[in-house]
């Protein structure tokens, strides 16, 4: 497990102080209604809320003056990403999983995938709802989006990242896996690549944004369950996805500590869909 990283992509600060305290709950939106007769109805959110409360005693200056930064915006008002140490893998739940919604043609899966060359990815007829890459040939290569984003996954400069394909493009013998990573702007920078079901490294000088790929190396249609994509560790299989959510700093404490010029950090931040203004 790595430490914690925050901030905008290509700028995300690493904080290796363990928090003193570190709450993940999410906000489920449950609201219940009890009838006269005693019977209750309860609603919810469609998709629960993530919000993350952090507080740090005694950080050292540089890393104290980042989390000030990033709260007060100074680097511009667009979203953050948490990277957090407690999430395994940081595809969506439903992209680890392979699913999509069912019946809403391939536009729903190419929001989470999408082929790199050949092939094509598409709503298993068979199982609504699940999805599959149909490789075309040996050179057909399928992509993972960062559903928070639409597009790549946030990174920055010597963040370790790890991919793991999913379970049925991993145990072909002609598999291949690869991270791409590209600056700011989209541009490419340079791949991880490696034979075989996983790989593995850090994301170079001036890397912003990082792309998973994965290679079956034989045509044929292939699940897309069981991917994994983590940050600060080793991809394993089997680890459901947790997101990776863009988010906003709704609350902030700042207490000058002993002796200085540490100080005692306390940031609030909850998911969001856009954070301008």
């Amino acid at each position: 497990m790595g430490n914690l990283w925050i901030g905008p992509p290509g700028s995300m600060t690493e904080i290796d102080q363990a928090a003193k305290s570190f709450d993940r709950t999410a906000d489920l939106g449950v609201s219940e209604f009890k009838s006269l007769g005693g019977r209750v109805t309860v609603t919810r959110n469609l998709a629960p809320v993530r919000r993350i409360k952090l507080a740090w005693d005694l950080l050292p200056p540089a890393q104290a003056r980042a989390l000030d930064r990033i709260a007060r915006r100074v680097e511009g008002s667009g979203p953050v990403f948490v990277v957090d140490p407690a999430a395994g893998n940081v595809l969506s739940p439903g992209q680890a999983a392979g699913l999509g919604v069912a019946g809403a043609t391939g536009i729903t899966g190419l929001t989470q995938w999408f082929k790199t060359s050949t092939g094509a990815v598409a709503e298993n007829a068979a199982a609504p709802g699940t999805f599959l890459f149909t490789a075309a040939d040996t050179t057909s290569t399928v992509a993972w989006r960062c559903v928070g984003t639409g597009g790549n996954f946030p990174v920055s400069p010597g963040l370790q990242v790890s991919f793991r394909a999913p379970a049925a493009i991993a145990a072909l013998g002609t598999a291949g896996v690869g991270i791409d990573f590209k600056k700011s702007d989209g541009s490419y920078i340079s791949s991880l690549v490696a034979t075989g079901a996983l790989v593995s490294g850090t994301a170079p000088a001036t890397a912003a944004y990082a792309t998973p790929t994965a290679k079956p190396g034989a045509a044929g249609s292939y699940s897309l369950a069981d991917a994994c994509f983590t940050y600060g560790g080793t991809a394993t299989s089997g680890v459901p996805g947790d997101g990776l959510p863009p988010m906003s700093v709704t609350g902030y404490s700042d207490s000058p500590g002993r002796p200085l010029p540490y100080r005692s950090i306390g940031l609030d931040l909850v998911e969001v869909s856009g954070a301008a203004g």
